[in-house]
């Protein structure tokens, strides 16, 4: 799915975007930043579903074009290791597994699950299933590593032009 150096890779990014906006507007890595961190990727999960549209059983059409949905996954992808950032989880040790879901609603409920256990307990083994749910996605979508990586490689260049503009 994502190689290990990858995985260190994209944790080394995050890491040095996050310091730049802790530093910038002199927070703290505390509780609630963590949970704020928290709602954000659920925010972009659910930016990402409006995008995708498996669940909208009452329309027709196509789904959003597969750059917009990549985008909107990576912003998922942001916060997500930015979490895991914050609790110390090491990315070179993660394995995914897969769930053998074919489609995303199972996933979306997956997630759910996860993410109630990751808010009522911060800890390695809950952020691993989290993460693991999150990138079942990338799997049911086949979405690339090469797909990931370049995608994360622009939106990570636009945050850090936001974090300079302001934003």
């Amino acid at each position: 799915m994502i190689k290990k150096e990858t995985l260190k890779w994209l944790s080394e990014q995050q890491d040095f975007l996050d310091n730049k906006i802790i530093e910038k507007h002199n927070l703290t890595l505390d509780h609630e930043i963590f949970r704020k961190k928290l709602i954000a990727f659920w925010v972009e999960l659910g930016e990402y579903a409006n995008e995708e549209k498996s669940f909208k059983y009452w329309k027709q059409g196509a789904p959003g074009a597969k750059e917009v949905q990549l985008e909107e996954y990576i912003d998922g992808l942001h916060f997500i290791i930015s979490l895991g950032n914050q609790i110390n989880y090491n990315f070179e040790n993660f394995n995914f597994k897969d769930l053998g879901y074919d489609n995303n609603i199972d996933c979306y409920f997956e997630l759910i699950k996860n993410l109630t256990a990751l808010v009522n307990s911060p800890s390695n083994d809950s952020f691993a299933k989290i993460f693991n749910s999150f990138l079942q996605i990338a799997k049911v979508q086949n979405y690339s590593e090469e797909d990931l990586i370049k995608t994360y490689k622009a939106k990570h260049e636009k945050n850090q032009q936001r974090q300079v503009e302001n934003y």
